[in-house]
């Protein structure tokens, strides 16, 4: 008797079942409009698909947070990593004392690794240079004549020309004028390159080879990278673009805005105190960006001074400096 009534239960429940299944492709269609909406089989299919819905997007709120937690975790994994893998850098451990000393201990000498860097940069450029000077006197027939300051002398201007005569094989005049134009105009730039090196003879080939020129290019260039370093570390406090400095060798370095009218390549710099006194007389070096500065290697004091460039006719024009 107990074995029928279970199998008769069985069989009503399969029955059942079978019925639903039966009735729900039916019911689905016209679920969302009224008057099947309100339905007892539509208001059971429109809450299971709002739970479904419900469910899907919890789920996806879940994986959207943990996307958000795995990028915050790559990023600051990367900022870890910049910043030297080093624990001091990460919050809280940062704002403890031991941190606070090592950070800036850290961005001191990261500081000075980029300095040195931009150092090695502007050595590497002039290297390039000399090497394309190098290059360019073997082009001209490796002629004394070629390089300056002998290539503006009137016996080297005529042989220069001659030379460019007979390389090209040019002798109509009109092409002669233009050449002789070149020329001069190459012998100008010349002429700039080595004022803007310092006026220095060792600065040419092939005196610039020479044991001797070795050596003093060698400390030249030493000189250069302490005030370049002086200027870099300056700049990055100063609130504007002109200022002074003073590099560990005890030059005063000024950086400032020259007027248009001054000629850097023929003017003269002085620095004058407050009653126009001459203080010392400055020399000009220009950055690897191509930026002037006027260098003072004499000069002590502190307080208003006059930087003041000659011009042409005895004239002169100034700019206020205040060293401190």
């Amino acid at each position: 008797m107990r074995i029928k009534v279970a199998v008769s239960g069985a069989m009503l429940s399969v029955l059942t079942a079978s019925l639903l299944v039966a009735i729900t492709p039916a019911a689905i269609a016209g679920c969302r409009d009224f008057p099947e909406s309100v339905t007892p089989e539509c208001v059971a299919q429109n809450l299971a698909e709002e739970k479904a819905r419900q469910v899907d997007t919890a789920a996806q709120m879940a994986q959207d947070l943990l996307d958000a937690e795995a990028r915050a975790k790559a990023n600051a994994e990367a900022q870890y990593v910049a910043n030297g893998s080093r624990p001091c850098s990460v919050f809280p451990a940062s704002v403890t004392p031991e941190c606070v000393v090592q950070n800036l201990d850290y961005e001191k000498s990261r500081q000075e690794a980029d300095i040195a860097k931009r150092a090695q940069d502007m050595v590497d450029a002039e290297t390039r240079a000399k090497e394309q000077a190098v290059r360019e006197y073997i082009a001209n027939g490796s002629r004394p004549c070629s390089l300056y300051p002998a290539s503006v002398t009137p016996a080297c201007v005529s042989e220069n020309l001659e030379y460019e005569k007979e390389r090209q094989g040019i002798y109509e005049k009109k092409q002669l004028e233009e050449l002789e134009k070149a020329i001069k105009a190459e012998a100008a730039q010349q002429k700039a390159d080595y004022i803007r090196n310092g006026s220095r003879p060792c600065s040419l080939y092939p005196a610039s080879i020479t044991p001797e020129c070795v050596t003093s290019n060698l400390e030249y260039e030493e000189i250069r990278k302490v005030e370049t370093a002086a200027l870099v570390a300056a700049k990055e406090v100063s609130t504007g673009s002109s200022f002074n400095t003073k590099d560990e060798n005890g030059s005063l370095l000024v950086l400032a805005k020259v007027p248009t009218k001054v000629d850097l390549l023929s003017t003269v710099v002085k620095l004058l105190n407050n009653k126009g006194k001459v203080v010392d007389t400055g020399v000009i070096r220009y950055q690897a960006s191509g930026e002037p500065y006027f260098v003072f290697d004499n000069f002590k004091g502190k307080g208003n001074f006059t930087l003041q460039m000659s011009l042409p006719k005895k004239q002169f024009s100034t700019i206020k400096i205040k060293v401190s």
